[in-house]
């Protein structure tokens, strides 16, 4: 089988000539050798023999912006800080870099106030929406020429309240904002969830038949009932929307999802992606199986902190125990997330070599 057949294939519960191992490359890519990276993406998956799963190809619309918005960046002791500025009104946020993690960060978010809230709003109402179709022809040009690509669903790349929980408000700011003045909150989310349903709508006529979002499921952000009363519902929204042309979305969920995964089942979600036991997740492969049956599909199972620490033989037989554990229903082999900077090359390698029965 091809990698595309045998990804699809496994996300259906469907028999395959082998599991597929689909690695998930986010910021450890920046830490392998330099003629890796140059080589690119898609060459690793060759070098290594594994199966290419685009996470996050390029989402089939592109948000633009309403005319009259100004952004200005600049730094302010050790943090990049952006002014946005509307005829409504402005607001600012800041970030900070981790130069240990290789990530970026917000230290201060934009909606503070009420009035923030009515700003945002307003750039909301007033942002259309154009196709995006030569970006996700190029990646097709590309990479995505082999393997699975899984599209971005919305360009904001996550649902509305998601969005307002990690980068517009905060988890706690957020919750006091609803009590403070809940007009504003639900007026602004509601605004945001209308635009991307706009934005479903248009990524129907793309060529993907499978999407994805940022999603970063976690009750480490909000509780069971939020997420079914802000997210489930609007995600309910893209998979009835989405299976009207016969496509599928897979949900990004890193986190704890122990109390989520069989709600994100419920919603319509296909298939659940990152899956991750503890200590990074709250919940184990054979756990969630055992929860939603063959009813989803899993991709993940790798735990991270257990990709960089064990080695060898040991590797093995924990990746044979998460794929004993994933039996039982549609299951392709990942990493679990992002990795540490210290998962090597010949780790991947390793697995891919395993699930090919290639390891001594």
């Amino acid at each position: 089988m091809k990698s595309k057949e045998r990804i699809v294939a496994a996300l259906h519960g469907q028999p395959v000539d082998r599991l597929p191992f689909s690695p998930f490359l986010a910021y450890v890519w920046e830490y392998f050798p330099r003629d890796v990276q140059e080589a690119g993406q898609l060459a690793f998956h060759h070098r290594i023999g594994a199966d290419p799963l685009w996470r996050g190809a390029p989402c089939p619309v592109m948000a633009v912006p309403p005319a009259g918005v100004e952004r200005k960046t600049f730094e302010e002791a050790g943090r990049e800080v952006t002014v946005v500025t509307t005829p409504v009104g402005s607001f600012r946020f800041a970030h900070a870099r981790s130069p240990t993690g290789n990530t970026t960060f917000v230290v201060e978010h934009p909606l503070k106030r009420e009035e923030d809230y009515k700003v945002r709003l307003w750039i909301e109402e007033h942002t259309t929406y154009a196709s995006n179709a030569e970006a996700v022809a190029e990646h097709f040009r590309g990479a995505g020429r082999e393997g699975l690509s899984l599209g971005q669903v919305v360009p904001r790349c996550k649902s509305a309240y998601q969005d307002l929980v990690e980068f517009f408000v905060g988890t706690e700011e957020l919750i006091y904002a609803q009590a403070d003045f809940p007009d504003a909150v639900r007026s602004l989310w509601e605004a945001m969830v209308e635009n991307d349903l706009k934005a479903v709508r248009m990524s129907l006529e793309s060529e993907y038949e499978y999407f994805i979002s940022w999603e970063d499921s976690s009750t480490q952000n909000y509780s069971p009932a939020q997420y079914d009363a802000f997210i489930g519902s609007e995600i309910g929204e893209w998979c009835r929307l989405l299976a009207t042309a016969g496509k599928k979305y897979v949900q990004h969920a890193c986190g704890h999802v122990a109390d989520l995964a069989v709600r994100m089942r419920d919603h319509g979600v296909f298939a659940i992606e990152s899956l991750s036991p503890p200590p990074t997740g709250n919940i184990t492969v054979r756990d969630v199986r055992a929860r939603v049956g063959d009813s989803m599909g899993i991709i993940g199972g790798i735990e991270p902190t257990m990709f960089l620490n064990l080695n060898d033989a040991h590797l093995d037989r924990y990746v044979e125990t998460v794929i004993a554990e994933a039996r039982g229903g549609p299951f392709v082999l990942a990493n679990s997330d992002s990795c540490p900077p210290g998962v090597t090359v010949e780790k991947f390698r390793q697995v891919a070599e395993f699930v090919k029965g290639n390891r001594p």
